[in-house]
């Protein structure tokens, strides 16, 4: 049988955005070392999408989820707008 673990959800929202912050650091320092840009530029560009928005909507739960997760979901909104505009 198997059982699930669970370890509960950060309980206020100073937590939720603790955490937010956190996988949106770690992911924009890789992003930014990967395509050489400085890490205030990556932050711009990320702070402008629509998935920075949904990071910070605590009940999308993005928050939840890690850093290679975050960029995903930012890649494929950029490549979603990048073919809208094409």
């Amino acid at each position: 049988m198997f059982v699930k673990a669970n370890f509960g959800d950060p309980s206020t929202e100073s937590q939720m955005e603790a955490c937010a912050v956190m996988a949106m650091r770690m992911m924009l320092e890789d992003f930014s070392d990967e395509k050489g840009c400085s890490f205030p530029d990556a932050l711009v560009r990320f702070a402008g999408s629509r998935t920075y928005q949904m990071l910070f909507d605590y009940d999308t739960r993005l928050w939840a989820e890690g850093p290679d997760y975050l960029r995903d979901v930012w890649m494929r909104e950029k490549a979603n707008s990048a073919r809208r505009t094409s």
